[in-house]
């Protein structure tokens, strides 16, 4: 079996830096760097929730098209452009392909310049460290980032794309017959000021999803109750919760500064392999 791995610095395995190599791990320091040292790479790679997953599941292959900092809107064009490249939309047989998504907050988006680069050479990412100062060369940059905060962020239309984003994307596995499982990894409360010791499901939707349009809320609906983990009618919830309360509420003993630990990425890599083993969806 091949898994397609999609999602953002939670699938990549950001903060996963062996505890016993240098370079060590600063907290509060400029760490981005570490991820790529090859000592370090290596123990990512090793201790990420997919590979967790992939042992489990006896898999024989991963094709990790995950990235760090990149929306949803990233996370579906790349895995588009794989299966459209790979054949899998033109009658290659996907009965050995299985994907998993772990989609990242909806507010995240993309700008393409290809002047300016970013994701893939061409995509800039927006999220929740676009607000702060020095992220971009370019000041004009800056200034369109912090103005489309400012003007165009709110929950109307991120919730709506996010949906959208599902919806289709389950569509399209479903309609070339590829196996899927998928899950909101967190939700950023960052653009409130909270950090993730603090995230809470519950809180996000009631801020967010509460409100759904009855448009919005047929969408929901028609999302798959086995194939979306963590989803019930009254919300959505996420790997992050997950890991929290398998730690028995206590944040700092999954989430690094950022994103989950080894013990996090081990809770979430064995709970959806028992999961998706016990619902035979592989």
């Amino acid at each position: 079996m091949k898994i397609v791995a999609c999602g953002d610095s939670w699938c990549w395995g950001a903060e996963l830096v062996d505890p016993d190599q240098e370079p060590f791990w600063i907290d509060g320091g400029d760490n981005h760097h570490m991820h790529f040292v090859p000592v370090h790479e290596l123990y990512r790679l090793k201790n990420k929730y997919i590979r967790v997953f992939a042992d489990r599941v006896h898999a024989n292959e991963i094709i990790d098209l995950s990235q760090a900092s990149i929306s949803n809107d990233a996370i579906i064009r790349k895995l588009t452009e794989w299966l459209l490249l790979e054949g899998y939309t033109t009658g290659r047989d996907t009965g050995d392909l299985f994907v998993s998504i772990g989609w990242t907050s909806p507010e995240r988006t993309e700008f393409y310049n290809k002047e300016y680069g970013g994701v893939d050479g061409a995509w800039l990412p927006f999220g929740s460290w676009s607000m702060n100062d020095n992220v971009y060369e370019n000041n004009e940059v800056s200034k369109f980032m912090k103005l489309y905060f400012k003007y165009f962020l709110n929950a109307g239309g991120f919730i709506h794309r996010w949906l959208m984003q599902i919806w289709q994307t389950e569509m399209m596995l479903k309609k070339f017959n590829i196996k899927y499982v998928m899950f909101q990894a967190f939700y950023d409360h960052s653009y409130s000021g909270y950090k993730p010791h603090h995230w809470d499901d519950i809180l996000y939707t009631a801020d967010y999803i509460d409100s759904l349009t009855p448009g919005d809320n047929i969408l929901k609906q028609n999302f798959d109750p086995v194939r979306f983990m963590e989803w019930s009618p009254s919300k959505i919830g996420t790997s992050h919760n997950f890991m929290v309360n398998a730690a028995g509420g206590d944040a700092k003993k999954v989430i690094g500064s950022w994103h989950p630990n080894v013990l996090g990425h081990s809770i979430w890599g064995e709970h959806m392999s028992k999961y998706c083993l016990e619902n035979k969806l592989l």
